[in-house]
Order: structure tokens, then C-alpha cells, then sequence
């Protein structure tokens, strides 16, 4: 891998359809305060589950290209849709060019004590098969079962911060088809909005996997063993959407970074 010019202090970019990348950010900032982060939300094209895979794959890679050219160091395809449609084209173009990451293979390979697995995803993430072939690649060993529902309401209801009690109807009328299960998966970032909510349906019987956890502790490993781990504090995160920021997105932005973030809106890419 070529990373000779990239540095510690070149930025991290992540992007997403829209909001749901956030809480990957959040989790960066965390255990990761001194990395630079760039943040692209295609919240213009979103929601990304009723797209076509050559839709899906065109932007994912206008995207990638994007944050390449704003010299990150590394990349966090942060949309379940996005790494199930096009992880393989992006990783075919930059992964000698610079370290790339996802939101699905770290969790997956958690799945070991699991033996029946809930999966709520997208209609396009769930199209893609993906996730059934890399669960098949880990665990063909295992009797490890699989069901998968589709659950397009809840990506567009964060986005557009509907009110608590309309999301928790939405929410148990997906959860009531997967009531037998001993691990859920939120295959999709936006979901994890809701994950107080979805544990508090399963009174603590089933293990919502913590997925935002699990991906950056492999990333803060990743950039530690590549010598790409910023260890001095840099600049301040950019945000940029392809369409105008909801006050939803502006207001859960500045309540993970504070005041000290700069927007940029309607970006074209």
C-alpha cells in the first residue's frame, strides 16, 4: 500500500446517504479526539435503499473520489447500502492508494457466539446478498441462522426527526417479526439512532450489536499499525451535504463537536 503521502494529521473522511455516518464520527471523536474528520452526507440522494445498485455504486464512488482529493488518509464507507453495492469498485480503485474501511466486515466476524441472527437492513442492502455470503464465508462451519427483514421507514424517519411516539410504532411493528432471535444487527447507521429504543423492546434478551464500537476500535487499530494515528490535536471537522442540512443534522452535529465545525452545504461531488 501506498500511503507515502499521506500523514498522522491527514484527515479521516466518512461518508453516508445522510445523518446515519454521524454517530461513526461521534465514535471517532471519542476514542479518536485528535483525528481530522471529513464528513460527507448525501442527504440529496437519500434514502439509498430504494436505489439501483448502478445508482448506488456511480455516487459511492463520486463520493470516495471526493474525500480522496481532500487527501485523507484513510476512508469509512459509513452506509450499510453503500458497502453492500459498491465496497467491491472502491476497494479495487484506492486500496493501494489509502486505507479503506466499512461498517460491515468488523461486525460480522463478531457474529461467532451468535446462533440466531435478526438483520434489519434496507431493500437494496438486503438485495445485494451480502451480508448472507460473508455470514457463509465466517460461519459455514456453524449453524449459525440468518433472518432478514426489510425496514425502509426508519432511515427517512431520522432524517427527518419525526416525533418519539410514531417511531416507536414503526420501530415494534418491524421488531414483532424477529422475536426468536439472540443477536439483532442494525444493518444500516441510520438505525442506531434507535438503539435505546430497540433494546428497551427486547427487555435485554437479545445483543444489539454495538456496531458504531466495534468498527472504530478496527479503525483506531488499523491507523495504529499503519503509523497513520494522529497523536497531536488538528483541525476542525468539515461537513459537507450535497443538499441543504436539515436542523435535525446541524443540531446533532454541533451536540457531538460543539460550535467549532464548519458546514458546507449543497456540495457538488
Amino acid at each position: 500500500m501506498n500511503l507515502k503521502y499521506r500523514k498522522m494529521t491527514s484527515p479521516i473522511g466518512i461518508f453516508d446517504s445522510g445523518i446515519g455516518g454521524l454517530l461513526i464520527a461521534k465514535e471517532i471523536k471519542i476514542h479518536m479526539p485528535n483525528e481530522y474528520i471529513i464528513y460527507f452526507g448525501d442527504n440529496a440522494n437519500m434514502p439509498y435503499g430504494e436505489k439501483s445498485k448502478e445508482f448506488i455504486k456511480k455516487c459511492s464512488m463520486k463520493i470516495a473520489y471526493f474525500l480522496y482529493k481532500k487527501n485523507c488518509k484513510a476512508i469509512v464507507i459509513a452506509c450499510n447500502t453503500m458497502v453492500t453495492n459498491s465496497l467491491d469498485i472502491i476497494q479495487k480503485e484506492f486500496c493501494k492508494k489509502i486505507l479503506i474501511f466499512n461498517v460491515v466486515e468488523p461486525v460480522i466476524k463478531t457474529l461467532v457466539s451468535s446462533k440466531k441472527v435478526g438483520l434489519m437492513a434496507t431493500p437494496a442492502t438486503i438485495r445485494s446478498n451480502f451480508f448472507k455470503k460473508e455470514i457463509e464465508k465466517y460461519f459455514h462451519h456453524l449453524n449459525l441462522d440468518l433472518i432478514q427483514i426489510e425496514t425502509p421507514l426508519l432511515a427517512p424517519i431520522i432524517e427527518n426527526g419525526l416525533d418519539k411516539k410514531k417511531i416507536n410504532s414503526v420501530i415494534e411493528s418491524y421488531l414483532k417479526h424477529l422475536q426468536s432471535i439472540d443477536t439483532l444487527l442494525l444493518a444500516c447507521t441510520h438505525y442506531l439512532f434507535f438503539k435505546h429504543e430497540i433494546d428497551s423492546f427486547y427487555h435485554g434478551k437479545v445483543r444489539v450489536i454495538d456496531v458504531q464500537k466495534i468498527v472504530v476500535q478496527y479503525i483506531q487499530k488499523k491507523l495504529h499499525e499503519n503509523n497513520l494515528l494522529s497523536i497531536h490535536s488538528t483541525k476542525n471537522p468539515i461537513f459537507y451535504t450535497s443538499s441543504s442540512a436539515s436542523s435535525f443534522f446541524q443540531k446533532q452535529v454541533k451536540l457531538i463537536f460543539g460550535k467549532e465545525v464548519f458546514f458546507k452545504q449543497n456540495t457538488r461531488f
